[in-house]
């Protein structure tokens, strides 16, 4: 290969590769002005002309489907299964359901977030072990006076 060779301009037929493709990506953003306002007003009234095609006949289908002869609108049953539809609304599932709910709610509250809470807790924890501990004896006591306890 010599230095002396020149390179081939490069016009649209010897186009290869890379440079090729660069130019098929640059052509298809540009447009000429008039051209691209031409197509989108084109476009504008041919979705304009579909629209109100579409509304007439909606109104008058909705017109002639739910209006009873009397001026009243009939009102169509619905057969979309959801899960509120799914459970039965009675006071006991409702009250089974919110109790469900305020247990989650619970459980995603934190109660002992800080060490001095923990600490506080275990000591309420174990004063009201002690107070069973000492109501179980008295009640022993008691027992034992009347003679209905005998542990042997």
């Amino acid at each position: 290969m010599k230095l002396s060779e020149k390179k081939k301009k490069t016009t649209p037929a010897s186009l290869h590769g890379i440079p090729k493709w660069i130019k098929e990506y640059r052509d298809r953003f540009c447009m000429d002005l008039d051209q691209l306002e031409q197509s989108s007003r084109n476009f504008l009234t041919v979705n304009k002309v579909k629209s109100s095609g579409q509304s007439q006949d909606n109104n008058q289908s909705n017109e002639d489907d739910n209006d009873d002869d009397g001026g009243w609108t009939v009102v169509s049953h619905s057969l979309k299964k959801t899960r509120q539809r799914m459970v039965p609304s009675t006071d006991k599932t409702l009250n089974r359901l919110r109790a469900k709910h305020k247990r989650s709610s619970e459980k995603k509250e934190l109660m002992n977030f800080y060490k001095f809470q923990m600490t506080d807790k275990k000591v309420d924890q174990l004063e009201q072990l002690k107070m069973k501990f000492e109501l179980d004896k008295q009640r022993i006591t008691q027992m034992r006076q009347q003679r209905k306890f005998k542990p042997f």
